[in-house]
């Protein structure tokens, strides 16, 4: 039978062990036989016929890195991550309904009402860094800074800062993420500190600059199968189908239970099934992203849905 499709897997190897997609690829040959599936890795040699050949059937580009450019006229739908700001990535949760904390950016003129706002807010550079520059502040204290002069290995160095309604997660600080290809979920786990957080006076007139970003500090990374968690996240990528992958951060308020949505991790860096970043985690923690919810049996069952509905 002569495949009907294209899908072309993009592979950054800094991002993802190629065998995700070589298995992927032998998973399809049973599956799906209208699909023929192409791996190309970034900085390999793609041969100049390629895309010539490939222009002849309708077309599926999936990359979940943001490094994956490409940039020849190529026929074919591109599912392809790409970077924002922290604060872009706030407003597209917000939009697909997810309750997010409410987020400005700091300038010169901001004023934030602590009676409204609370005695608390979370200060965090507006683009990720694996928790690093997250701070907690009393919200009388939070006031516009010249990033540029901070020290260049300082995280927050040149970068917007955002005030964020701070949501408190309980004694242990918390987060839940969840990985989503196409929609679906492939593993969700809890980050947990170690350590208690150190008790917050509402009244206290010291000065607050705490550490409040669970992957920013020691902790415990389990897996975790909490219902209200992953159909959140679901919700949420079913709002944006046009995204290939997110590493979606969700925390649940300690008093209320509500959720609230944080970030989807746009860069696409959230592979961590393979990445260097995601295998030593694993090891550490004694835990396997890929049994959780049959990671590459799921994620190929999605991109042969996706290639019949929206290869072009």
């Amino acid at each position: 039978m002569e495949p009907t499709y294209n899908l072309v897997l993009y592979h950054v190897p800094t991002r993802q062990c190629i065998s995700d997609f070589m298995v992927i690829r032998n998973m399809m040959v049973g599956r799906a036989n209208d699909i023929q599936v192409h791996i190309i890795s970034a900085g390999g040699v793609i041969p100049a016929e390629f895309w010539t050949k490939a222009a002849k059937r309708p077309t599926l580009i999936f990359s979940p890195s943001y490094l994956a450019r490409i940039d020849v006229p190529a026929r074919g739908t591109r599912l392809m991550s790409a970077g924002v700001s922290k604060l872009e990535e706030l407003r597209l949760l917000a939009g697909t309904g997810a309750a997010t904390p409410e987020t400005h950016v700091i300038t010169p003129d901001l004023k934030l009402d602590e009676a409204e706002w609370g005695p608390f807010t979370v200060v965090k550079p507006n683009k990720g860094l694996q928790g690093r520059g997250v701070r907690l502040m009393r919200t009388r204290d939070v006031k516009w800074t010249n990033t540029a002069k901070l020290p260049k290995d300082d995280p927050r160095h040149g970068v917007d800062l955002l005030a964020q309604r701070y949501v408190d997660t309980g004694p242990l600080v918390t987060c839940y993420r969840v990985f989503t290809v196409l929609g679906r979920p492939i593993y969700s786990v809890t980050s947990t500190a170690v350590e208690p957080r150190a008790p917050l006076d509402q009244a206290g007139d010291d000065t607050l600059d705490i550490a409040v970003a669970a992957n920013g500090m020691p902790r415990k990374v389990a897996l975790a199968n909490d219902p209200e968690v992953i159909a959140l996240a679901k919700s949420i990528h079913k709002e944006v189908p046009y995204l290939p992958v997110m590493g979606i951060d969700i925390i649940r308020e300690h008093g209320t239970g509500k959720l609230f949505a944080l970030e989807y991790n746009s860069g696409g860096g959230v592979w961590h099934l393979s990445s260097g970043h995601g295998l030593k985690q694993q090891h550490t923690h004694g835990i396997d992203y890929y049994r959780q919810f049959n990671a590459l049996e799921t994620i190929t069952d999605a991109l042969i849905e996706a290639t019949r509905t929206l290869a072009a």
